[in-house]
């Protein structure tokens, strides 16, 4: 009876172990999947990180960002936490699809997706340009002199008859009278001088 007793125990135990043994890895898998929008650091933030799966083959991670599905990346055994950063101005949607090579159709739930999104936190602030003004150098031309103290750069007109006047001869106070007196008192000086000489040579 005791025998009995101690081989059913056996049975169920090893039972039990079997069922933990294969239940274990099931919940062995960690995954870390976060998506925030940073206002601080103002960028839409994707977190992820997965442990303790198998790593007798690879398992693949693949992202798929607002549709756009990038490409795969191969694991094994645990892939490290990783973060990807994108523009907070606009609303994100992420897919992130993990695969188990020892779970390919996710019966035992190893293979998974999560979705996750992030709304736009951070408000576009168009950039500003800067428009510079060179200054403008003006130069002022001097007023021209009014008629009446201008210089005249128009030559006097000619006289009629196409000759010039002859400036006025310049006063000297000597009367005209005076000048030819002398002239004629020294006509007749030499006049009387040439007859005395005549005379002695007769």
């Amino acid at each position: 009876m005791a025998r009995r007793v101690l081989g059913a125990f056996a049975v169920t135990a090893t039972a039990a172990l079997a069922s933990l043994a294969l239940a274990t890895p099931a919940f062995a898998h960690t995954d870390n999947v976060t998506a925030k929008c940073d206002e601080k650091a103002q960028k839409a933030v994707l977190t992820v990180g997965l442990t303790q799966y198998g790593s007798s083959a690879d398992n693949t991670l693949t992202i798929t960002v607002d549709g756009k599905e990038q490409p795969a990346i191969a694991f094994r055994g645990a892939f490290a936490t990783k973060t990807w950063e994108f523009d907070a101005t606009v609303k994100h949607d992420f897919k992130v699809s993990i695969k188990a090579y020892d779970d390919p159709k996710g019966t035992n739930g190893w293979s998974k997706t999560y979705d996750r999104s992030t709304t736009a936190c951070v408000k576009y602030v168009p950039p500003t340009t800067t428009t510079t003004v060179s200054p403008t150098t003006t130069t002022t031309a001097p007023e021209a002199p009014s008629s009446s103290l201008a210089p005249s750069s128009t030559p006097p007109a000619p006289a009629p008859g196409g000759s010039t006047p002859e400036p006025p001869l310049a006063a000297t106070g000597a009367s005209p009278l005076w000048l030819l007196l002398s002239g004629v008192g020294l006509v007749g000086a030499g006049a009387a001088a040439l007859l005395v000489v005549r005379r002695r040579r007769a």
